[in-house]
């Protein structure tokens, strides 16, 4: 764990409710109910030949409607993707899941992935975005390239920290800190109210900070003897907890979050 970083351990909440659940039914049976129709429309007007899929209740996987998509949906070669680029197919997945989210901060919106800047009229528009998550796949981890922004993430129009950090999950890779997790708004709020000193807005994270954040996370889930993902979990459903909490009016800190 990075030295700044050292002393902070998890709260008592946090290791009692990780120890209470399941990296598979908590984690990767996490379901979300996706507007197909919403992401396929969406999709098709923007010029993509990729559409999505869910399941239905009894798990059948269906094209139309509002259908569940789970976490363990997210991966390579995943059966709720359609079209001629799996790894873009993917990405609007990982959009439709974390937008779709009940607990997570992540609001439903489409994401833009062409290049705003093309050298020439016939030129892929997807092109630049598609050689980032190719090369995540390719590769497990986060590409470095030349044109990379100034803070360390690749230059994928459309692909803000949060998305990438999903999709970096569902593809299995690694940062400096440990096996790529999610970031969301909430779960950072947690860590910066449990007293963690860094930037609070997930967009303005760098790769150096989001390294960081992966590093405590992993460093958080060895110390418990559970995964990061329930760690990230328990950070989010934290915030979450609080929030319809204070919007009740009957605020106070549950036993387990």
């Amino acid at each position: 764990m990075s030295r700044l970083d050292e002393g902070f351990t998890p709260p008592t909440a946090c290791v009692q409710w990780c120890q209470l659940r399941s990296y598979d039914l908590n984690v990767l049976d996490d379901g979300v109910a996706v507007d197909l129709e919403w992401w396929n429309d969406h999709l098709r007007r923007a010029g993509h030949d990729i559409r999505l899929r869910g399941r239905n209740l009894d798990g059948k996987i269906v094209t139309e409607g509002t259908a569940i998509v789970q976490r363990n949906d997210l991966r390579v070669g995943t059966e709720l993707t359609a079209g001629e680029h799996p790894s873009l197919g993917l990405l609007f997945l990982c959009a439709a899941w974390q937008g779709s989210h009940r607990h997570r901060k992540a609001m439903r919106r489409f994401p833009d992935v062409s290049n705003p800047h093309l050298r020439h009229p016939d030129e892929n528009p997807f092109a630049k975005t598609l050689a980032v998550l190719d090369s995540c796949i390719r590769n497990r981890v986060v590409p470095d390239f030349p044109d990379g922004s100034w803070s360390g993430w690749p230059d994928a129009p459309g692909v803000g920290v949060a998305l990438m950090a999903t999709f970096l999950w569902a593809v299995k890779a690694s940062v400096e800190g440990g096996p790529a997790q999610l970031i969301d708004q909430f779960g950072v709020s947690t860590l910066i109210h449990e007293g963690w000193l860094e930037d609070p807005a997930v967009t303005g994270f760098t790769r150096r900070r989001y390294d960081r954040y992966v590093e405590l996370l992993t460093g958080w889930s060895n110390e418990i003897g559970t995964r990061p993902e329930l760690v990230e979990m328990w950070l989010v459903q934290r915030w979450s907890a609080r929030l319809h909490q204070a919007r009740d009016g009957s605020f106070s800190a549950p036993t387990l979050f």
